[in-house]
């Protein structure tokens, strides 16, 4: 974890592979989540809960919850931006809003809304976050709150009729 200043948003870079691709030759499905989880390392491991902090053996987190949001095909060789922002969270939960982009393009591709849970490994349940993630996670809060909140934040799935539907 470091003291230095707070992304806003965070960011990370990824290329769409070949084994990404399925039989419509576009980005398959599995593959945004995929490169949510890999784009948002960034975040978690500047708030001393990435990778390297599962890797310790104490804890770790756990998905919950996901919203997947699709506006734009993605193909084998297209570089990506994934950009995280923390909307809420408590010494348990993280709540974030990932945005997938074309990096060279600049197009949104999709986004991501997700709650994840800190887990202890002892007994795989609940548990707070060590305070030092605690601390930097409320730092973030503090500078990401600031932030527009994203226009299909907590959507609700639904099919919306018209006289035309």
């Amino acid at each position: 974890m470091r003291d230095s200043a707070i992304p806003v948003p965070y960011e990370s870079t990824l290329t769409v592979k070949s084994d990404w691709l399925d039989a419509n030759g576009h980005m398959n499905v599995a593959y945004y989540l995929s490169a949510f989880d890999d784009g948002g390392e960034v975040f978690f491991r500047d708030c001393g809960i990435g990778w390297d902090y599962t890797a310790e053996g104490q804890g770790t987190l756990f998905m919950s919850s996901s919203d997947l949001d699709f506006k734009r095909e993605l193909f084998r060789g297209d570089r990506l931006r994934v950009e995280t922002i923390l909307i809420d969270w408590t010494p348990k939960l993280i709540h974030t809003f990932q945005t997938l982009l074309h990096a060279d393009d600049g197009f949104f591709a999709a986004s991501a809304e997700i709650l994840f849970v800190h887990v202890a490994f002892g007994d795989r349940k609940s548990a707070p976050m060590p305070s030092a993630a605690q601390s930097r996670l409320a730092a973030v809060e503090r500078v990401h709150r600031g932030l527009p909140r994203p226009k299909n934040l907590g959507r609700k799935i639904e099919i919306t009729r018209t006289t035309e539907s």
